[in-house]
């Protein structure tokens, strides 16, 4: 057993005999709710959902000798994997780690032996069985592959862990991406390095090869950039490992372009260093605000412009060809972000394109909790944890139940901060000075890590840790990491907590804690962390990684022995032990989606599969139109009277009662006179609702003098007088003011609509055009990822019941129907495919616009016939205006397009009393009488 640096009661766990630079054939497992553990036969699996069976390949291919690659390959894998290597600074020959050797195997089979180009080809060919698919969805067994006409293919796969369907956008086609999911510390950096130089000798040296001597490396932030611009800055990564071999060494050249630098392409080989902002944003005024920023650099802005890059852009895209290397690529998965989409501009401007474009990240996951489907290799944390290549990270937790854990951050102010969370320093603080002494005949000198959730307190914990005796740290011992509070920070505080982070490390670095408002970043690697104290509420929801709390100091310190066993000590609130202890238990497991909550939306497109089921629609333009001119032939006295002069014989009055609140006891009751404000105010009021109601505009005008007519000569039955007292106190009553303004609305409403003849605006609208839209209706915790078919052009059908869901699969079954789609009119009363028709709504005499909900096209003897489908669960009265509209609308378009149409509302009712599973069977020959707007025929 190895030893560990600092004492403890145990041994830790491990597994004896376990080298890293071997396959490994056994793991380490938890004996049920116990502590205890024990060490299991077989590799730990791998929860992706293509590493299982790459991982297969990759091994039969190895034990073959790596039959049927190239020399290239043979060459350096020799090299690297079979010589021995006398390094300095590396105690005894230098073995590369096997979660090295895998990655770099692993592309070199995809490249060579899988020939693999595309991410959906290689879902197809090495996809694991999720397990059982969710009935009417996976039409092709356990996942999907879908082609929008527009935006990128998607992967739809059951997810046994979250027990939902789930999609996740793809590459485009034809693009190598491969994802390479190593461990924080594991060395993927030398990974990088590998895939460098084999890339650069295979572009030379193989035949026909589509990799590249040209390199495009990218960081998510200035620190990461900075780290890699240290390692390949001058190709000292190349002059230091072992990694070119003797006889190769002449004939590689590569010229490294750091950020900023405005150095020209050279035609031997260019390996291009730059982060994200870079490609998009040319910012040379940016200043760093505070200690965050200049120790992270500018970060990625929203909704930015495409710019002209000369700088970077411009010089990768005058290249023969590229590979792209993103590291810590988990910030980078977004199709839509600005850098994503200068790298397929690249793509397209460089004749070879790009080779590979490869992502290395601890963390492959996107915002959905799941791991990219593109990752062929897997080396999670546990691994490196087993293989002893990291610290081993020890959740402190005190033992009896009643210890204080300040969870509620409600309870915590800048003022009490210390208070609160004071047990906790001080346990913290003990475990540091513990990792102290143990370090103390070492050279590194450990750090303890606090992370607060404010900034004031962060400034509270650092006042406490320089002024309690008991604690005993100096000012200079203690780095404050947050956000500006206060005021600007000068260049110079800036410049000295950058040092400072940049220094930490090393045996001069006088910093012994380091107190922040945020986790450790990518990039900024403090070795020396030892201990780390969360006082943040974090909540499973928030779904931290364990490497986002931890990762940072995950990496071994240097100066001790490999005989010496490191640990990492996490404490902190409860629920940043469960999450932690639950991410590291399960890691690989998608994010589950809350049961009780809302199902997600869908997002429903067209499908480049489906395009023989695509459907032309005629778009015309409205035929309805407002002619205003027509108020002038309307005759008040001609309309009918709607109320009684009975009503307004007495003053009409409000009688208000009041009640003690918690008896409910009637105490009082009062008359309240009605206001009696001028009629021509009531009317005025009357005249607005009637505009509003008939959608007239700017008519207010022309309206107000019918509408005074009308009440004055004709709506009571007979002439008033206005400004009689008791006309005006009823002309308060909204109920009546109502009545008036809903009969009017309507009169003036078909009085003034002038129908024009049929015109398209535009041809005709292929459904396979139709904009991706959202849609959340018929969604439900069973059925969460909606309604499917096969005869549609659409992903889904837009359903917004049951009784619909039905009726679509009717459709899809009837032998009659050779396609069909869902126009779906979503909640904003908006329509993705962009068809509806103008009618005169019967309550209010408006212009309104009908959305109808099915097309459909039957087969018939005398050719295609075009449907157009209502469906109703309840029979409603008042849809004879929809009817005629949709009818009206059939016989033009099939008069002027020479195409027939027709138009049926099917009812539930009598769809369920139905025989026979056709069209035929719904469709009566007296709905194909063209009925006009007017009842006519």
């Amino acid at each position: 057993m190895t030893d560990a640096v600092v004492g403890y009661d145990q041994n830790l766990p491990e597994i004896p005999g376990r080298r890293a630079w071997k396959k490994p054939s056994k793991h380490l497992v938890k004996e049920g709710d116990s502590s205890e553990w024990s060490v299991k036969e077989g590799r730990r699996e791998s929860r992706t959902l293509l590493v299982p069976k790459i991982r297969q390949e990759v091994d039969a291919w190895r034990n073959s000798g790596y039959a049927r690659a190239s020399e290239v390959t043979r060459r350096l894998f020799e090299y690297w994997f079979q010589e021995d290597h006398d390094v300095p600074g590396f105690p005894g020959p230098l073995r590369y780690h096997f979660c090295q050797r895998e990655a770099i195997e692993t592309l070199a089979w995809l490249v060579e032996i899988a020939d693999s180009k595309d991410a959906a080809a290689l879902v197809q060919a090495y996809g694991k069985p999720e397990g059982d698919s969710i009935a009417g969805h996976l039409l092709s067994g356990t996942f999907d592959i879908e082609t929008p006409v527009t935006g990128p293919r998607r992967l739809i796969r059951y997810v046994p862990e979250s027990e939902a369907v789930r999609e996740q956008d793809l590459p485009p086609k034809d693009l190598r991406r491969y994802a390479f999911k190593m461990a924080t510390g594991s060395g993927k950096t030398w990974v990088m390095a590998m895939a460098v130089a084999w890339s650069y000798f295979h572009r030379r040296m193989v035949s026909g090869s589509e990799m590249s001597s040209n390199f495009l490396i990218i960081s998510p932030n200035v620190i990461v950039h900075q780290r890699l611009e240290k390692d390949f800055g001058a190709s000292r990564i190349f002059n230091e490992l072992p990694l070119i071999p003797p006889e190769w060494r002449g004939s590689f050249s590569l010229k490294v372009v750091a950020r900023g630098e405005a150095t020209e392409p050279d035609p031997s080989g260019n390996l291009f260093l730059t982060n994200i902002q870079q490609l998009y944003q040319r910012d040379a005024q940016w200043e760093p605000e505070n200690p965050v920023a200049a120790l992270l650099g500018p970060q990625p802005q929203q909704n930015l412009v495409a710019l002209d890059q000369r700088s970077m852009l411009e010089r990768v895209k005058s290249l023969q060809d590229v590979v792209v290397i993103n590291d810590e690529a988990h910030h980078v998965h977004d199709d839509d972000l600005q850098w994503t989409k200068a790298l397929l501009d690249i793509r397209e401007a460089l004749p070879g394109g790009i080779g590979a474009w490869l992502d290395f990240t601890a963390t492959p996951k996107d915002q959905g909790g799941m791991f990219f489907p593109w990752t062929v290799c897997d080396y999670p944390l546990a691994q490196a944890v087993e293989d002893q290549i990291v610290k081993a990270p020890l959740i402190v937790r005190r033992r009896d139940k009643d210890a204080p854990a300040p969870d509620d951050p409600e309870k915590v102010t800048k003022n009490n901060v210390v208070e609160k969370y004071d047990y906790w320093i001080r346990a913290a603080v003990q475990r540091w000075q513990e990792h102290a002494v143990a370090y103390a005949k070492l050279d590194p000198n450990p750090v303890l890590f606090i992370m607060a959730e404010k900034s004031n307190y962060a400034d509270a914990i650092d006042e406490h840790l320089r002024t309690d005796p008991e604690l005993g740290f100096k000012a200079d011992e203690i780095l404050v990491i947050h956000t500006n509070v206060g005021g600007d920070i000068s260049k110079k505080d800036l410049e000295i907590a950058r040092k400072a982070a940049r220094d930490i490390d090393s045996a001069r670095s006088p910093i012994k804690v380091i107190v922040s408002v945020m986790m450790l970043r990518e990039g900024w690697d403090v070795r020396n962390v030892t201990v780390v104290l969360g006082l943040r509420p974090y909540t499973a929801k928030s779904q931290i990684l364990p490497e986002q709390v931890i990762g940072r100091g995950l990496r071994l310190m240097t100066g001790v022995g490999p005989d010496r066993r490191q640990t990492l000590e996490v404490l902190g609130t409860r629920n940043l032990l469960k999450v932690l202890r639950d991410q590291l238990e399960q890691e690989g497991v998608g994010v589950a989606e809350v049961k009780e909550g809302p199902p997600r939306p869908i997002t429903i497109e067209p499908l480049q599969e489906r395009i023989e089921y695509d459907i032309t629609i005629p778009i015309t333009k409205p035929h309805l139109e407002r002619d205003l001119r027509n108020l002038a032939e309307l005759d008040p006295c001609a309309l009918d009277p709607i109320f009684d002069q009975q009503e307004l014989t007495e003053t009409y009055r409000l009688r208000l009662k009041m009640e003690f609140a918690t008896t409910e006891t009637e105490v009082h009751q009062a008359d309240i006179a009605a206001d009696a404000r001028p009629a021509s105010e009531w009317l005025g009021a009357v005249t607005r609702e009637v505009v509003k109601r008939a959608a007239l505009s700017n008519a207010f005008a022309r309206t107000y003098p019918i509408v005074r007519d009308y009440v004055r000569d004709r709506c009571f039955g007979g002439s008033v007088d206005l400004d009689d007292p008791k006309v005006r106190s009823n002309l308060a009553r909204i109920e009546l003011r109502e009545g008036i303004a809903g009969y009017l609305a309507r009169e003036i409403g078909h009085l003034t609509v002038v129908r024009r003849p049929v015109a398209f605006d535009g041809t005709e609208h292929r459904l396979s055009t139709t904009l991706p839209f959202s849609w959340r209706r018929d969604l439900t915790s069973t059925e969460p990822r909606g309604c499917t078919a096969t005869k549609t052009v659409f992903n889904y059908v837009a359903t917004y019941n049951a009784f619909e869901r039905t009726f679509a699969g009717f459709l899809d079954r009837a032998n009659d129907v050779v396609r069909f789609a869902a126009l779906g009119t979503t909640e904003q009363g908006t329509t993705g495919t962009k068809f509806r028709v103008d009618y005169i709504k019967p309550d209010s005499g408006a212009i309104g616009f009908y959305h109808p909900d099915w097309v459909a096209v039957q087969k018939t003897p005398e050719g295609e016939v075009h449907w157009i489908i209502e469906t109703k669960g309840r029979v409603w009265a008042g849809t004879e205006a929809e009817d005629q509209a949709m009818e009206s609308w059939c016989a033009r378009i099939s008069e002027a397009a020479g195409t027939a149409w027709r138009y049926i509302r099917v009812n539930q009712r009598e769809f369920d009393r139905r025989e026979g599973g056709q069209l035929a069977d719904l469709v009566e020959p007296s709905r194909l009488v063209f009925r006009d707007d007017e009842g006519g025929s």
